[in-house]
């Protein structure tokens, strides 16, 4: 019988499937934009697909026989730790990291990554898959900087102050520095408000909290608009003379704006105590704060300058009263010890 009659024996219909198998993986693999790479038990890389490639901007060529943790953001303290749970487990789903591209960028995946082994079980190096998300961290990001934000002024919002006073008061117990916050109200706002109508109490509002941002620590101090014409500002590592300095460059730059003409500022200065709570902390700077603008009131009855200053008592308390109606539904564990 001729060679071309004979029926293909199972052999050749298992070679047949197997380069369609691979033909099929390789065509998946080509045109995922999945980063995907392969190393050998020493951590270094001997497969980096064509998704690495376009998602790193790095050939595979330089990339064969890197370090992968070469391309990790955190490095090899990063890789170390995957690589301890890898050998606990087996395996890790969705770890979310950042890595590094060619062009000095981060990229923020979700890694999926097992231990590769041989037929006798011996491992023999690691697969991982990383698939992009930095759109939705960013989204994420985004988010959260418009629920912490007054959309008004653009400084931070009362939600956000009542989570990180409490926040700073327990690290600067912890750490053991100073912590000072510093209350500021417009005084005549609401006669302003009045007068010419909420356009142009918005825009006072936004020039005063741009006054604000110019004399305060960036990346170290932070500014809330607490509600109305209330602003707070905290300041860590000052003792209270240091932030009475910055209210007063405050008001100095604020009396000093043409746009603020015909108006003036009260404040408050407190410094947190030993055992002091959150709620006596606020409740200090802004009895100080009602102190300044009541003298200022006597002061005008009696003929003397709005802006003469004199120490008399007040018995107003509305932002301290705020914090104590929000802080009773703050979970009690995210409290520092000592605070309440």
């Amino acid at each position: 019988m001729p060679i071309r009659d004979m029926e293909p024996t199972p052999l050749v219909h298992l070679s047949a499937d197997f380069v369609r198998a691979k033909e099929y993986l390789e065509a998946i693999v080509t045109s995922t934009s999945d980063a995907i790479c392969t190393t050998d038990t020493n951590g270094r890389i001997i497969y980096f697909s064509p998704g690495a490639e376009r998602m790193l901007g790095v050939p595979a060529r330089e990339a064969m026989g890197q370090p992968a943790h070469s391309f990790y953001a955190g490095g090899l303290t990063e890789a170390k730790a995957i690589m301890g749970v890898l050998r606990k487990q087996g395996s890790v789903a969705n770890y979310e990291m950042a890595l590094k591209t060619k062009a000095g960028g981060l990229i923020h995946v979700s890694m999926s990554a097992s231990l590769l082994k041989d037929r006798s079980g011996r491992v023999i190096g690691t697969l991982g898959i990383s698939k992009d998300i930095t759109d939705r961290i960013e989204l994420e990001r985004r988010l959260r900087e418009l629920s912490i934000t007054d959309n008004l002024t653009g400084l931070h919002n009362q939600r956000h102050f009542q989570e990180r006073i409490v926040q700073e008061a327990g690290r600067a117990r912890r750490q053991r520095y100073k912590l000072s916050i510093v209350v500021i109200d417009l005084d005549g706002f609401k006669a302003l408000n009045d007068l010419k109508g909420h356009l142009e109490g918005d825009r006072v509002l936004k020039v005063f909290a741009g006054a604000i941002m110019e004399k305060v620590r960036r990346g170290v101090d932070s500014a809330y608009r607490y509600g109305g014409d209330e602003f707070v500002i905290l300041l860590p590592g000052l003792p209270a003379e240091k932030a009475r300095r910055v209210a007063e460059r405050i008001v100095a730059g604020a009396r000093a704006n043409p746009e603020l003409d015909g108006l003036d500022f009260s404040f408050g200065v407190a410094t947190l105590g030993h055992d002091q709570s959150v709620s006596d902390f606020i409740n200090e700077a802004d009895t100080r704060m009602f102190r300044m603008k009541a003298a200022k009131k006597k002061g005008a009855s009696r003929g003397a300058a709005p802006r003469e200053l004199s120490t008399v008592l007040s018995s107003g308390r509305p932002l301290a009263l705020i914090w104590n109606r929000a802080s009773s539904h703050t979970d009690a564990s995210l409290r520092p010890a000592g605070l309440v």
